[in-house]
């Protein structure tokens, strides 16, 4: 008898994990409350061509699960309405409550039916959106083939997150959704990788040209050139143009390479980047900071509430009704303790120091 206690103590454990693990925020329609309401499910045969000699990255990204077609929109909401409907299902299960170990195991496998079928849906979607995802890597192909691996997963990482974040009941098409979270993910990959040097790019000549032309146009004082006269101070298409200007704001954020301290500059090549950088103040630097740090040694002599208020005000920046706020103080009181803090700060600074023993 123990022991089927502990059997059916598992199964529930396990369906209510399932519940609250579900990868989706549920939407819940009238249909899913109507008694046997199953949803359409659509499944697409799967081709699968044969592989190129030296396939690509593309190629194998686009053909590893198989090519399906476009999908149409009501399969769209199809596929969705079957994905909230299947996850609706185990919350229900997990909600309910058994006596019997027999009706929670069953209940349990229906709920993993219910998964797979959840995940089928969402792998079909998967699949049919997956070129979207080669579509808006397109762009980046210029920085080399080494990296169009890394961002294609990164945009894959970009559809399975719209798939299950997206809320099909509103009306906005699925690729509008997926084709701007995809965009934004992909230019944020290519933006903190190039911050931090570890996606080592050249810009392509078309770029450097480009670069050139809207240097020129500042100097001259030109508001900012158009397309058209960018293409013609460059001798590029319009259209080149058009797809390359979106990718020079992304590249006014790629760092310079490092250059060492002993690199020697000038006209003449006798001058070091270090002895150029070297600050005579740097001893002035210094005493003011010696500054400072006695300054907030007089204050960490304050009583812990007091210490608190110039923490927040000086270090945090916070306005006295934020601090009055989290201290549960009033804004004058605030003010109060301040002055007399600083008060107490300038006194202890007056006194003589004390006399050090031989």
């Amino acid at each position: 008898m123990g022991s089927q206690s502990k059997g059916k103590e598992a199964c529930v454990a396990e369906l209510r994990a399932m519940a609250k693990g579900l990868p989706l925020k549920l939407v819940d329609l009238p249909d899913f409350h109507k008694a046997g309401y199953v949803p359409t499910a659509v499944r697409q045969p799967r081709e699968f061509p044969p592989w190129p000699a030296t396939p690509g990255p593309v190629a194998r990204f686009l053909q590893e699960r198989g090519i399906v077609d476009l999908l149409t929109p009501a399969q769209t909401r199809a596929l969705f309405t079957e994905m909230h409907w299947a996850g609706y299902q185990i919350t229900v299960l997990a909600q309910r409550s058994y006596r019997q170990p027999p009706a929670a195991r069953t209940a349990l496998m229906a709920a993993r039916r219910h998964m797979t079928t959840l995940e089928a849906a969402e792998e079909e979607l998967f699949i049919a959106n997956r070129r979207l995802v080669v579509r808006c890597a397109k762009p980046f192909w210029w920085i080399g083939h080494v990296w169009i691996g890394d961002f294609l997963q990164e945009g894959s990482r970009a559809l399975s997150h719209a798939i299950r974040r997206f809320d099909f009941t509103r009306g906005t098409p699925f690729y509008a959704y997926a084709q701007r979270a995809i965009q934004n993910r992909l230019r944020n990959f290519f933006r903190d990788h190039t911050r931090s040097g570890m996606l080592a790019v050249r810009p392509g000549n078309d770029i450097e040209r480009l670069l050139h032309a809207l240097a020129a146009a500042q100097q001259a004082g030109q508001a900012g050139p158009t397309d058209d006269d960018l293409a013609q101070a460059t001798d590029l298409p319009v259209e080149r143009v058009k797809r390359l200007r979106p990718f020079i704001k992304l590249w006014a954020h790629v760092p310079e390479p490092p250059l060492s301290l002993d690199a020697l500059i000038g006209t003449e090549k006798d001058t070091t980047l270090h002895a150029l950088l070297a600050d005579p103040g740097t001893r002035e630097e210094a005493w003011h900071a010696a500054e400072r740090a006695e300054i907030w040694q007089a204050i960490a002599q304050l009583p812990s509430r007091d210490r608190r208020v110039m923490e927040m005000r000086f270090i945090e920046g916070r306005t006295l009704e934020a601090v009055g706020q989290e201290l549960h103080l009033t804004r004058a009181r605030i003010k109060q303790i301040e002055d007399e803090s600083l008060q107490k700060a300038r006194q202890w600074l007056k006194r003589p120091p004390a006399p050090t023993r031989p």
